[in-house]
């Protein structure tokens, strides 16, 4: 056995999909129309009438706030004013995590949380631009020393 996806239900799968698709930048693996549609990653949109179909309607498909998707990005500031711009509502706004990890949360068209983090090689990387050392940054964000110098060698080779 082997996981596959994720799927979450939405109200409208075509307007879901502009969040994930135009705004997350997400590529689309798998295009079902109005019922689903897949995305490189696993995640999948089912439309709620047609999943509730599916379920038998035996359940509650309006209890979101357990779940969490999480997505990390190069440029957390651009995405979060992207975010401001379309309406969202916010969870909060950006914010360092105690492994020092800025991030921001708010919720999608259905009210299911997404998490937007910056990708922990820019994290190492800022540590590192603010004067820390491998060891410092290693224990600041729970990372190894050898994650810390492979994560650090990784964001060159992106930049």
């Amino acid at each position: 056995m082997g996981f596959v996806s994720s799927i979450i239900v939405v109200e409208d799968v075509a307007h879901s999909r502009n969040l994930y698709e135009n705004i997350l930048h997400m590529k689309v693996t798998g295009d079902f129309g109005i019922y689903n549609v897949g995305f490189e990653g696993g995640l999948s949109l089912y439309r709620k009438a047609f999943f509730q179909e599916l379920i038998g309607g035996q359940v509650n498909l309006d209890r979101h706030n357990n779940v969490v998707l999480y997505f990390e990005v190069g440029d957390l500031e651009e995405l979060e004013q992207e975010i401001v711009r379309n309406g969202f509502e916010f969870i909060h706004r950006i914010r360092e995590q105690p492994w020092k990890q800025r991030t921001f949360r708010f919720y999608d068209y259905d009210n299911h949380i997404l998490e937007i983090a910056e990708r922990m090689d820019i994290v190492l990387d800022r540590l590192q631009q603010n004067g820390n050392s491998v060891e410092e940054i290693a224990t600041l964000t729970g990372y190894s020393k050898d994650q810390v110098l492979q994560e650090l060698e990784r964001h060159k080779g992106l930049e």
